[in-house]
């Protein structure tokens, strides 16, 4: 925006707070017509799919972060009681794991192995730097007002090492056109 820093900070806070309001008001919403509607049971899913379309659709026509809105009303609708809580979770549950493999193949296509064979020595030593150090040291600053006992830390600094957000944000540099931006994508890969 034109406006300096000051209208940047508006326009955030816009987005941010009406993207959050009404995607809870859209939770609720969505909650009340589930519990209301006598649909078949494989349409619970649908309806919850649609109306997070519909909510992230409507939250950026008005002005504010449809990601926030669909975040905000997903967060209602999974912590509210609702008749089709294993259908809708079983559904979104599978949709992730498609994607996850639709993203691995999509990425896997974008790498020639014959280009990882000279980065790989550097790779492998910058991977057991962040693997060993980099993220057990970033846990332990991360939780320390929380007072984590050390053996809950570690595990938290160990759990859930995946390699798809590394890769994908190491393809972010190659699509901006950065220059030496194959060496990032590569040693990310």
């Amino acid at each position: 925006t034109s406006g300096g820093p000051w209208q940047l900070a508006a326009d955030f806070t816009v987005q941010i707070i009406g993207g959050a309001a009404l995607g809870v008001g859209a939770g609720f919403l969505l909650v009340g017509l589930i519990n209301r509607l006598e649909l078949a049971a494989g349409l619970y899913p649908v309806l919850a799919m649609a109306f997070a379309l519909f909510t992230f659709g409507l939250a950026q026509v008005i002005g504010t972060s449809g990601f926030m809105a669909v975040y905000f009303a997903g967060l209602v609708v999974g912590n509210r009681r609702h008749r089709a809580t294993q259908l809708i979770e079983r559904f979104h549950d599978g949709l992730a794991w498609l994607a996850q493999m639709v993203m691995f193949v999509m990425l896997g296509l974008l790498v020639t192995p014959s280009d990882l064979l000279p980065i790989l020595i550097p790779a492998v030593l910058i991977a057991l730097f962040l693997v060993v150090i980099g993220r057990p040291m970033a846990v332990v600053l991360c939780l320390l007002p929380f007072r984590f006992a050390w053996n809950e830390q570690a595990f938290i600094a160990w759990v859930g090492l995946r390699g798809a957000v590394a890769i994908f944000l190491g393809s972010i540099p190659v699509l901006a056109g950065v220059e030496h931006a194959s060496i990032y994508f590569q040693v990310a890969f």
